[in-house]
């Protein structure tokens, strides 16, 4: 796998009822912004996404995360900086829809496949 970018994964926990975000730099990924169309009964609807390849199989990523593309510094906290603010900041951020782990072949061919929008 080429890595041609860095991104930032921001891990949502959830603890006594609240959201919890945790930020981590992935130095080395693979990022595709795809272009798609989903064709409903009622007409069209737009499907962008964006696959990203970590080739890192102990990250942890789970639906619902986010992450964006580059190197990102903020840290998201309820009171200061929320998630929305961040998402509105950065309009390259996406949540994580997919997380698939392929774990066989050589240590070298190990990797995550994110599906996000």
């Amino acid at each position: 796998m080429q890595a041609n970018t860095v991104a930032t994964l921001y891990h949502r926990t959830i603890v006594d009822r609240e959201e919890h975000w945790a930020r981590s730099v992935l130095p080395a990924v693979h990022w595709e912004n795809r272009k798609a169309v989903n064709v409903l009964a009622s007409g069209l609807l737009a499907a962008d996404s964006v696959a990203v390849w970590i080739p890192d199989t102990s990250v942890v990523v789970e639906s619902g995360d986010v992450l964006v593309k580059g190197r990102i510094i903020d840290e998201v906290d309820p009171t200061s900086f929320t998630m929305m603010a961040l998402k509105n900041k950065y309009p390259n951020a996406v949540t994580v829809t997919s997380v698939d782990l392929y774990d066989y072949g050589s240590p070298f061919m190990r990797h995550l496949r994110i599906g996000a929008s």
